[in-house]
């Protein structure tokens, strides 16, 4: 029997102290050794730059980081822009 693959979801934090939370979350969820860690995307890109910095910061320490990416609210540039951003992070 295999072990399962498991990941954590997590919404970008707004401000210094949801920072500081959500790094020691993670410091504590990375112990049970998850194939990646996903960082929500507010409705209407309204958290996108957070998005960005969260996922930026989770692979910064190590970490696979997967972004979530609406659609809604969003030109086909702009999408494509985010995305290219991303694939310059190699994300």
């Amino acid at each position: 029997m295999s072990n399962p693959v498991i990941s954590f979801e997590f919404f970008p934090p707004k401000t210094a102290e949801g920072v500081a939370k959500l790094r020691e979350t993670r410091k504590q969820l990375a112990q049970l050794q998850p194939k990646f860690f996903s960082v929500t995307f507010g409705a209407g890109g309204s958290t996108r730059d957070r998005t960005m910095d969260t996922v930026l910061e989770i692979q910064n320490e190590g970490h696979e980081a997967a972004p979530h990416i609406s659609c809604i609210s969003s030109s086909k540039q702009e999408i494509a822009e985010l995305l290219q951003a991303y694939k310059a992070k190699n994300i």
